[in-house]
């Protein structure tokens, strides 16, 4: 998930022409896939902590705000750090469904279509299972 939140990221930043509160980030992952907006904060920090994300506070907004500090692929940061790659296991776990590489962009909208827009999480068996179906179902 560190990979996607990065693109959350990228993705609230392009929306608003600017550096970005968590909130706006948080509302880019509920637009996008609500079942992965409670983990926003946790891999924001874990960004951060890489040197991926700039952080500041900002008094007048009363939250932190983010910014990337490169322009970086989700595949350039997968292989400069594989353990946020390990750790986006939603991306695993559709690829090896597919039994394909597929993009972060493309991830996203198959597990929006599967979790059907739900905030709730569905487990990463879950998610093969119904891939599993649709690509026998096609």
């Amino acid at each position: 998930m560190p990979l996607m939140v990065y693109t959350f990221l990228k993705n609230a930043v392009e929306k608003h022409g600017r550096p970005v509160t968590t909130s706006e980030v948080e509302n880019v992952a509920r637009e996008v896939l609500p079942m992965c907006a409670d983990h926003v904060v946790h891999h924001l920090v874990e960004l951060h902590a890489k040197g991926l994300v700039e952080r500041r506070w900002d008094s007048e907004r009363r939250s932190f705000i983010w910014n990337p500090t490169g322009e970086y692929t989700v595949e350039e940061l997968a292989e400069k750090h594989p353990e946020l790659y390990t750790d986006s296991i939603y991306y695993h776990a559709v690829r090896e469904a597919l039994g394909r590489p597929v993009t972060m962009e493309d991830v996203i909208k198959i597990l929006h279509r599967i979790s059907r827009g739900s905030p709730k999480r569905p487990s990463v068996d879950e998610i093969k299972r119904r891939l599993e179906e649709e690509r026998r179902s096609s």
